[in-house]
Order: C-alpha cells, then structure tokens, then sequence
C-alpha cells in the first residue's frame, strides 16, 4: 500500500495559492457571465423595438402605398373623363370647348399637384424611418 505523505507548509501555501486563483478566477467568470447576460438582454430588447418599429415603418408604407394608388386611379378616371369630354367636345358649342378644356386641365393639375405633394411626403418619411433604422442597427 501506497503511503500517504505529510504535507510540508510549502505543500499548503501552494494548494492555497491555487485555490485561491480558482476562486478569483470563477469570480472572474461568474461576473463575465453576468455582464454579458446582461448584454444580451438589452441587446434582445433593442432588436425586438426595432422589429417593433420596422413592422410600424411597414404599415405606414403600406399605407402610403394604397392612398398613392388611389390617387393615381383617381387620376387615371380623371383623364379618362377628359378624353370622354374632348371626344364630345365637337357636339359642344366651339366656344364652350375651351371653357370645359380649362376646367378639365384644371383638375388634372390639381391632381398632379395632389400626387406629387403625396409622394414627397412619402419619400421624406420613409427616408426619416430609414435613417433612425439605420442609426439604431449602428448602436
């Protein structure tokens, strides 16, 4: 049988030491562990208000979508209403003829006018929603 041998102070300062650099090293560890669950977490909350957002910049587009739609179809009947009006324009008196050409020009432009404003504003808000996007993926 294998004999046990005592321990000299040497023996006991270094099963100390090592023990001692185990315990600050999982300290260490376990504090590492903690920051970076932490940082997960508030990393999972950031990606889930983007997500969020995202689905809310969507819908807004979406939105923006079918009223421009709605406006080009609105355009579209009006054209057709004028071509409608100028195919008729011969069996209206020649002097009236102007006066309905002016006021069917009139509507196309107010149309026009009605499209382009709906477009920018589309196109400035969904550029602002990109770039709080962008700067928010950034961080």
């Amino acid at each position: 049988m294998a004999g046990f041998k005592k321990r000299t102070e040497k023996d006991l300062e270094k099963m100390a030491g090592f023990r001692k650099r185990t315990t600050q090293d999982l300290e260490k560890l376990t504090e590492l562990v903690t920051t970076m669950a932490e940082r997960v977490e508030r990393l999972e909350a950031e990606r889930s208000e983007l997500a969020d957002r995202l689905g809310e910049v969507l819908a807004r587009t979406e939105a923006v979508d079918v009223r421009l739609t709605s406006v080009a179809t609105e355009l579209t009947n009006q054209l057709t209403e004028l071509g409608g009006e100028i195919d008729r324009a011969g069996e209206i008196d020649p002097a009236r003829v102007a006066e309905v050409v002016e006021a069917s020009l009139g509507e196309i432009r107010s149309g026009q006018v009605r499209l382009a404003n709906e477009q920018a504003r589309y196109q400035i808000e969904f550029r602002k929603d990109i770039a709080i996007l962008i700067e928010q993926l950034r961080r």
